[in-house]
Order: structure tokens, then C-alpha cells, then sequence
């Protein structure tokens, strides 16, 4: 099996990860730059990515091949890939997310779990920390406390408590995994594609800047947005009272 596997479906991306024994090695990290870099090009006909694992685990650390200078250098490249896609992310995580597993999940939007997921950050064990964006990314998530209080003690969560902490969204059945993350990805991409690309730009960057300077940025892609077909399409359909028909334009 390759390191990644892209199929696209009513304009839901499903981008499946293969990280052998559950590792994520500089192939599979590769990949996933790559596989990034193709779905963020694909706006016309991918409007929401679901990322999943083809195993049992969703992945369970970095592989030894993992280590070296380069291959950290090759980690954040990845994990920075997933987070720059336009389109909005979600992890689907069933099994074990640990380590380089959880990282990957963070550089997701949204993140659904199965009932028997678990969630550890467990670097600071072995003397290291994480090197995928981690001490970045999860407080951004959970909050500052709840992120030091896995990063520091490598404590492993369940699904429950993962979702009490809001680290995911929504915790389903094993086999109910995919469908629940597909439920999600077919509710956004059934709204304006512009719009919720746009919507997701202003949180994240707006997120770093001082609440009036967010603000104006919010005003800005706003009347970005007018300019678009979409939006011209949206009021139409609402004054006719019937679905819109967005084309991404």
C-alpha cells in the first residue's frame, strides 16, 4: 500500500494514511506534504478533507528513520501541509493517536474519534518533545492547562475525556466511525465552498491578532466575499426559498 491513498467523492476528499506498525516514517511524512499540497490545489472539486488510517490504530509515534535532524525538519513540514490545506480538515481517528497519530489529528480543523480512541503526547518520557508542532497546536485546542497537563505527565485520554477536554468534536462507534466523519464533511461541503474556506482562513490567522485587528480581517473577507458568484447565488436562493447551487466561483 502506498503512504497515502486519495479518492475523492461528491467533493469529500478521504485521504487514507498507511503508517507501517504504526509509525510514521519519512516516507508516509513525505506523503503527506505531497498528498497536502494536491488537496489545497483541488479546490474546484474537494470543498472538505477527511483524514483516516487504513489500520486499526490512526498512528502510534515517529519510526526510528524519524530521529535525524532532516527527518524532524521533514515532521514539521508535514504537520504544517495539513494545517495550510484551504479546504477544511478532519481527522477521523479510531485507535491510538499517539505521538506523530496525535499531531497529525491536530493539524486537522475537526477531529471525531471512536469510542475506543485514545489520545498521549508521550515525548517527555523519552526525554524528548514533540516534533511535529505539538506544543503549538495543542494548546491552541484544549487551552494552555489541559495541553501541559498531557504534554508534561504523557498521560493517555480516552475518547470521552478527549471530547470533555475538547480535543474532539464528536466520539462515535468504531463502526460507525466513518460514517460520522462523512456526515460532517457532507454537511460542509454542501455549503459554500468560498465561504467556508474563508471562514476557516479568519479563524485561524485571526486567532493570532489583537481582537480589533481580527475584526477588521473578518470585515475583509467579507466583502472578498461579495464579489463571488457563490454569494450572488446565495441570495438569489434565498429569496427563492430553494437550495443554493454553489460552484465555488
Amino acid at each position: 500500500m502506498a503512504p497515502t491513498a486519495l479518492r475523492v467523492d461528491a467533493a469529500v476528499g478521504t485521504l487514507t494514511i498507511d503508517a507501517p506498525g504504526g509509525l510514521v516514517d519519512r516516507a508516509l511524512a513525505e506523503a503527506l506534504a505531497a498528498s497536502s499540497a494536491e488537496v489545497a490545489a483541488r479546490t474546484d472539486d474537494i470543498r472538505v478533507l477527511v483524514i483516516a488510517s487504513g489500520a486499526a490504530d490512526f498512528a502510534t509515534g515517529w519510526a526510528p528513520d524519524m530521529r535525524t535532524a532532516e527527518a524532524v525538519a521533514a515532521a514539521g513540514i508535514a504537520m504544517d501541509a495539513i494545517a495550510a490545506i484551504p479546504q477544511p480538515t478532519i481527522a477521523a481517528v479510531g485507535g491510538r493517536a499517539h505521538s506523530a497519530g496525535l499531531e497529525i489529528a491536530l493539524a486537522c480543523d475537526i477531529r471525531v474519534a471512536a469510542e475506543g480512541a485514545s489520545f498521549a503526547m508521550p515525548e517527555t518520557g523519552e526525554g524528548r518533545v514533540p516534533q511535529g508542532g505539538a506544543t503549538q497546536r495543542l494548546p491552541r485546542a484544549i487551552g494552555r492547562t489541559q495541553a501541559l497537563r498531557l504534554l508534561l505527565t504523557g498521560e493517555e485520554i480516552d475518547a470521552a475525556e478527549a471530547k470533555r477536554i475538547g480535543l474532539v468534536s464528536r466520539v462515535a462507534s468504531a463502526a460507525g466511525l466513518e460514517a460520522a466523519a462523512l456526515e460532517i464533511a457532507a454537511a460542509i461541503a454542501a455549503r459554500g465552498p468560498i465561504a467556508t474556506r474563508l471562514a476557516k482562513e479568519a479563524v485561524h490567522r485571526g486567532v493570532e491578532m489583537p481582537l480589533a485587528e481580527a475584526l477588521r480581517y473578518e470585515l475583509d473577507l467579507t466583502v472578498l466575499l461579495q464579489t463571488t458568484a457563490d454569494r450572488a447565488e446565495g441570495v438569489r436562493a434565498f429569496a427563492a426559498r430553494r437550495p443554493p447551487g454553489f460552484t465555488g466561483r
